[in-house]
């Protein structure tokens, strides 16, 4: 009787361990999953701000053409691929610019790009006017492992300069 309750104790003390050990590994799992999906989010967005900020300023200086002037500039409402262009040349082809990637073990990033002039004199603020500074803003979700406000965004500006 005595090495019943014994045995019934040990059994009790045995899952309650077990049931802490598993509650452990689960966590454990989750933050490196949540890391995981946050480098490679950031490793996204890197590699396409890389490639978005070295082309040229604008279409009106493409090439060998220069401005003077901001107003010679693309408008704001005219962002995006040019015309019958496939080949994006200069840095607002980008703008509205969204694809999805994925990794080896994680399906999902949705990277969407947003080309603005950034305003001359409060760089941090966006502004209607054309300005010889454009702001590159990539944010990058996963509807699996990212809710809002858990998503990445990475900004940069850029300027031109004759």
């Amino acid at each position: 009787m005595i090495q019943n309750i014994l045995l019934i104790g040990a059994f009790v003390l045995l899952s309650i361990t077990v049931l802490q050990v598993n509650g452990l590994i689960t966590a454990t799992n989750m933050v490196f999953i949540d890391n995981e999906v946050k480098i490679a989010a950031l490793g996204f967005a890197q590699t396409l701000m890389e490639e978005i900020i070295i082309l040229d300023f604008d279409e009106k200086t493409t090439g060998s053409q220069r401005v003077r002037f901001p107003i010679e500039l693309t408008s704001g409402g005219e962002f995006g691929i040019d015309g019958g262009d496939v080949i994006k040349d200069d840095i607002d082809d980008f703008h509205n610019h969204s694809e999805v990637l994925d990794t080896d073990r994680i399906d999902g990033f949705q990277l969407n790009v947003c080309i603005t002039y950034a305003n001359t004199l409060y760089p941090k603020n966006d502004t209607s006017m054309r300005t010889f500074l454009k702001r590159v803003k990539i944010i990058v979700t996963n509807p699996k492992y990212m809710k809002n406000p858990d998503s990445i965004t990475i900004s940069s500006i850029v300027a031109y300069y004759k």
